[in-house]
């Protein structure tokens, strides 16, 4: 996950109907999609994106999403906003049919007892293909209740929806623990591929890479910057990097143009 996560709870006063239009609509004004290209570890191939929540301000300018996420008064505003950004990432998708699309999926809304039912009726709506959405998962939103997040997982892969452990690195994560989780792909968190150039830490990345490797298991690198990190990452084994060194996150507009010219064809 290239920034925060989509919602940062926030305390807020109740409201008696549940929804306080006015703020919502506020939220969504200023609320736009931009998207993170995921490439090959040579650089040269577009393989997929991840969707990022990103504010604009009256005057055009782009920010990260602290601006939204602070506006969030309670749980109502929270769940209207994670719906939003589904929405939006699978109808935007549907310009990119080649291309899975990313999305972030918050602790609160994940443990939510109808969130597979309620998704998979979504993804019919839109009309996208399920293999074509990937959701992106923290430690923390799978183990506050274990046995349901392992339900769930399981309900939505036998649809063809892929995950990906989010931040792998940051957390209690433990190489025994990814044996036991039903995912597609595990996500590197920036902070290990920051200290690739250090002896420690670059042999904690090979190791995970070559684990996940003989688990089935995709490894995409997140935070790539430099050239000396890509190369490293490439010979330890990762399927994908993402990170600055290639493309910030940027408009559906612009990713048209990439899928349009090839992606950049040499980098």
């Amino acid at each position: 996950m290239a920034g925060a996560a989509w919602v940062r709870r926030m305390p807020g006063p109740d409201r008696a109907n549940g929804r306080d239009e006015p703020a919502e609509d506020a939220i969504f004004t200023s609320a736009r999609l931009y998207y993170q290209p995921q490439v090959s570890a040579d650089g040269k191939v577009l393989v997929g994106l991840e969707c990022l929540l990103r504010a604009v301000a009256p005057d055009g300018s782009i920010s990260g999403p602290g601006a939204i996420l602070d506006s969030i008064a309670d749980d109502a505003q929270a769940d209207a906003l994670d719906w939003w950004v589904i929405r939006q990432a699978l109808s935007d998708a549907l310009r990119w049919p080649q291309l899975p699309v990313a999305i972030n999926i918050s602790a609160r809304q994940f443990q939510s007892p109808d969130f597979a039912a309620r998704l998979l009726a979504v993804i019919a709506e839109i009309g996208n293909a399920p293999a074509q959405v990937e959701l992106e998962l923290l430690e923390s939103g799978i183990i506050e209740n274990f046995e349901r997040a392992i339900e769930t997982m399981d309900i939505l892969r036998r649809s063809g929806i892929r995950i990906a452990l989010d931040d792998f690195g940051t957390g209690y994560s433990s190489l025994a623990y990814l044996q036991k989780l039903p995912i597609d792909k595990l996500k590197l968190d920036k902070s290990l591929i920051d200290g690739t150039g250090e002896l420690k830490a670059a042999a904690i990345v090979q190791a995970v890479t070559a684990l996940s490797r003989a688990l089935g298991l995709k490894v995409v690198a997140e935070g790539v910057e430099t050239v000396a990190q890509q190369q490293f990452l490439r010979v330890a084994g990762c399927h994908l990097l993402q990170g600055y060194l290639f493309s910030p996150a940027v408009s559906a507009e612009r990713i048209d143009a990439f899928v349009r010219d090839g992606w950049p064809a040499v980098r």
